[in-house]
């Protein structure tokens, strides 16, 4: 996926400050993240689901900054855009058989999320499987954790698509971010943070 078209519309959006919009296109945006995370254990392939993580290591080193943490918040599984990234073949199929036929339930032992600003964007770091069905479903409420990325944006964190893919750039410095999907996000992140907007 080309980044360049969906970095135009989200400023084109965020210009006329159409949160709506914006917010819609956001989840348009986590649907590659969400297909890579919900199906990674078909393949084995572990998916980051903390979007900070997908910044390049030496980027990272030289923000010495991190993102700002907040407080719990409610989320909506039926409202919200929300990422699992189950790992596990027979967890994922436990899951699946026990929750389909019930009502998702929130497990305040097992279930952690964080909610991304200024995306709105929630990603669950424990139980994950339990969680995909949850998203699957549309249904349950939980508590996540604001995790705001706004910091790393105002310490001088780009993101620029460059011919060869997406780059994380600071001062001087790029580095190429591997995975196109959590590059999306970064920098709609970045647009948002730029116009002020949080979702």
């Amino acid at each position: 996926m080309d980044g360049k078209w969906i970095v135009q519309m989200a400023e084109r959006l965020a210009e006329k400050g159409d949160k709506d919009a914006l917010r819609l296109l956001v989840r348009q945006a986590s649907l590659p993240l969400l297909a890579e995370g919900m199906l990674g254990w078909t393949t084995r392939d572990t998916v980051e689901s903390c979007l900070e993580r997908a910044i390049p290591l030496g980027i990272q080193r030289l923000l010495q900054v991190g993102p700002a943490l907040g407080a719990e918040v409610p989320v909506d599984l039926a409202e919200e855009t929300v990422l699992s990234f189950p790992w596990h073949l027979e967890r994922m199929e436990n899951a699946l058989s026990q929750i389909a036929h019930e009502p998702w339930q929130y497990d305040p032992r097992n279930h952690t999320a964080q909610r991304y600003l200024p995306l709105g964007v929630v990603c669950f770091c424990n139980g994950l499987h339990s969680g995909a069905v949850g998203i699957l479903k549309r249904q349950g409420r939980l508590k996540a954790r604001e995790v705001d990325l706004g910091p790393l944006y105002q310490a001088g964190l780009r993101i620029e698509w460059r011919q060869s893919g997406p780059f994380a750039l600071l001062g001087n410095k790029a580095e190429p971010i591997p995975s196109k999907s959590h590059a999306i996000l970064l920098v709609l992140g970045e647009v948002l943070h730029r116009h002020g907007i949080y979702l």
